[in-house]
C-alpha cells in the first residue's frame, strides 16, 4: 500500500528543517573555530608565551584524568581525613582541601561521563548509608540551628558521603587498595610525629600534659579524644602489616611504635581501649591463640593506662575520687543525647547542634556546654531514633561483610586490617565523636572495593 503524499509531506519538511539546522549549526561551528584560531593567533603575537602555557596545562589536565585519577581522590581523602593542611598554620593559606577537592570533582566526571568506565554499585549497607544521609539532610533543614547544621552538611559530611562511594568505585584493582592502605599509614605515621614533637615541646597541651594539634587555630584535632580516634584508623592498618612477612614490614613496625606513643600523650581512655581492643583482635588472629587469651585484654588496657598517665590527668585522674568529674560529665552527655531524641525522634536535633542544644536537655548544668563524647550518642541526638537504626545497621552489615571477607583473605592483603578497624572503631567510639567524619567511612570504601574485586574472582557474592 503506498502511503498518501499528505502524510509523507510533514515527514520531508521536518528532515528538510534538520538538515537546514544541521547546515546552520555547522556554519556557527565553523565560524567559532576560526574565530579561536584568529584568538590563537593574536596571543602568539602579543605572548608568545601563554598558548604554550595553555597546552601544556591542558596536557597536564588530561595526563591527570587519564591516568592519577585513583592517586587524586586517595590524596583528597588523605589529607580530609588526617587533615594534613592542619598540621601546621603556613600550609593553611594554601588552600590545598578546596583544590584537591575540585580536581577529585573532575576525575568523577570524566570517569564517569567521558570515559565511561567507572561502574557504580550499591551494597546492603550502602543503600542505610544513604538512608542515613537523607535523614541528615532533612534533619539539617528543620534543625533548631539550621545554619550550624547546614555549614557542617556541606563543608564536610557530603563529602564523606560522596568519597566514600567514589572511592570503593574508583579502587577497582589490588594495587589501588595498596596504594590508600599504605597512604593511611603513612599519614598517620607523619600525624603522629607532629603529635610527639607537640608533647615533647610543651606546645598545644590541654590540662598541662594531653597533646593536640592546632588547637591555638581551629584545627579539628585540637581536641586529644578526636586526634586518638584519628590515629585508631592507621593503627590498625600498620599493625596488621607488621606481623606478616611482607615487604614494608619493618617501616610498618616504625609506624606503628609511633602511633603508640602519640596515642599514650593523647591520654584518652576511649581511644586506649580501641587500640587494647585492636591489638588483642590482629594478635589472636594472626598468631591463631586461644581465646582464652581475651582474659588478657583487661591486664594489657590497664598497662596502657598507667603507660599514658592517665592518673596525672586533671580531669580522670586519680586525684578524683568516686566517679571523677571526666566521667560524669560523659554521663550526664549522653543523658542529654537520649532527651534530645526523645523530644525529636524522627530527625533529631541537626548535625552539628548537640553543643548548642546541649543546655536545654542537660539534668546538669555548669555553666557551659559539652560534646556528647561518643558517636553512637552524636547519632542519637543529632539524627534522631530513625539516624540511631540506619547507622547500627550500617555498622552491623559493614561489620559482618568485613568478617565473611576474612574467609577469603589474601595473606598479604588489607582484609584483617580493616575488619580490625571496624572493630576498634565500634568500641573507642562509644567514648570519641566521630560518627559523621572520614575514619569509618573510609574503611566501608576499602571493605566495598575489596568485597568487589573478591567477587570478581569468585570468591563472594557481591549482593
Amino acid at each position: 500500500m503506498i502511503p498518501d503524499s499528505g502524510a509523507i509531506s510533514p515527514l520531508r519538511g521536518l528532515r528538510q528543517r534538520l538538515k537546514a539546522s544541521g547546515r546552520h549549526t555547522s556554519r556557527q561551528s565553523l565560524i567559532g573555530a576560526l574565530l579561536l584560531m584568529l584568538l590563537g593567533a593574536a596571543l602568539c603575537v602579543a605572548q608568545p608565551w601563554l598558548p604554550l602555557l595553555a597546552a601544556v596545562a591542558l596536557l597536564g589536565l588530561l595526563v591527570l584524568l587519564r591516568y592519577l585519577a585513583v592517586a587524586v581522590v586517595v590524596g583528597f581523602v588523605l589529607l580530609s581525613a588526617f587533615r594534613l593542611h592542619e598540621l601546621s598554620p603556613l600550609l593553611l593559606p594554601l588552600r590545598l582541601p578546596q583544590l584537591l577537592a575540585l580536581l577529585a570533582l573532575l576525575v568523577l566526571g570524566w570517569r564517569l561521563m567521558i570515559e565511561r568506565n567507572l561502574t557504580p554499585f550499591l551494597l546492603a549497607e550502602g543503600k542505610l548509608l544513604l538512608a542515613l544521609f537523607g535523614v541528615t539532610v532533612l534533619g539539617a533543614l528543620l534543625a533548631s540551628n539550621s545554619g550550624l547544621a547546614l555549614n557542617y552538611l556541606l563543608g564536610s559530611w557530603i563529602k564523606v558521603v560522596l568519597m566514600c562511594f567514589a572511592c570503593s568505585w574508583l579502587l577497582q584493582q589490588q594495587r589501588h587498595i595498596d596504594w590508600l592502605s599504605w597512604g593511611i599509614i603513612i599519614a598517620g605515621g607523619v600525624v603522629a610525629l607532629v603529635a610527639l614533637y607537640n608533647s615533647h615541646h610543651g606546645l598545644e597541651l590541654v590540662e598541662g600534659s594531653r597533646v593536640t594539634i592546632g588547637r591555638s587555630y581551629g584545627s579539628m584535632l585540637g581536641d586529644p579524644n578526636d586526634l586518638a580516634l584519628v590515629l585508631l584508623l592507621p593503627f590498625s592498618f600498620a599493625l596488621s602489616r607488621s606481623l606478616q612477612r611482607s615487604q614494608g614490614q619493618w617501616l610498618a613496625t616504625l609506624v606503628v611504635l609511633l602511633l603508640l606513643a602519640a596515642m599514650l600523650a593523647t591520654q584518652s581512655r576511649g581511644g586506649l581501649l580501641g587500640l587494647a581492643a585492636i591489638s588483642c583482635l590482629l594478635l589472636v588472629r594472626r598468631f591463631r591463640l586461644p581465646r582464652w587469651l581475651w582474659a588478657l585484654a583487661p591486664l594489657l588496657l590497664l598497662l596502657l593506662l598507667s603507660l599514658a598517665g592517665i592518673a596525672e590527668r586533671q580531669s580522670g585522674g586519680a586525684a578524683e575520687s568516686g566517679i571523677d568529674e571526666s566521667a560524669l560529665g560523659r554521663l550526664y552527655a549522653w543523658q542529654a543525647a537520649f532527651s534530645m531524641m526523645l523530644a525529636n525522634p524522627l530527625l533529631g536535633v541537626g548535625l552539628d547542634n548537640f553543643y548548642a542544644n546541649y543546655y536545654f536537655h542537660s539534668p546538669h548544668w555548669d555553666g557551659k556546654n559539652h560534646a556528647v563524647h561518643s558517636s553512637w550518642f552524636q547519632v542519637m541526638a543529632e539524627a534522631g531514633l530513625s539516624g540511631f537504626i540506619l547507622f547500627v545497621g550500617f555498622y552491623l552489615l559493614l561489620l559482618r561483610r568485613a568478617f565473611h571477607l576474612l574467609s577469603h583473605a589474601d595473606p598479604n592483603g588489607w582484609h584483617l586490617a580493616c575488619f580490625a578497624g571496624v572493630v576498634g572503631f565500634g568500641i573507642g567510639g562509644t567514648f570519641l565523636t566521630q560518627a559523621f567524619t572520614w575514619p569509618l567511612y573510609i574503611m566501608a570504601a576499602l571493605i566495598w572495593a575489596q568485597w568487589r574485586i573478591t567477587s570478581e574472582n569468585g570468591y563472594a557474592n557481591c549482593n
